[in-house]
């Protein structure tokens, strides 16, 4: 997996669920990290916009920690 996408995913990531600090890239963003199911529109908009990709949302909705949106992206570019 390239690390820069790996990077500019966790930043979405963090930006989107209001995360300080170090989170796990194997944690399940949803349950682990605390991240409101509400912002999950905001999390897939912004990941498209930040990668120019168009996501499905039963992709979108299997992937729940950014190592696998990393690679779900990464799939897609």
């Amino acid at each position: 997996m390239a690390e820069n996408v790996l990077v500019r995913v966790r930043a979405v990531v963090g930006r989107v669920g209001h995360l300080e600090g170090n989170f796990a890239d194997d944690a399940d963003i949803f349950r682990d990290l605390g991240v409101k199911s509400v912002a999950a529109l905001d999390l897939l908009l912004s990941l498209e916009e930040e990668f120019s990709v168009a996501i499905s949302d039963e992709s979108f909705g299997d992937a729940r920690s950014v190592s696998a949106l990393a690679r779900l992206i990464e799939s897609l570019t």
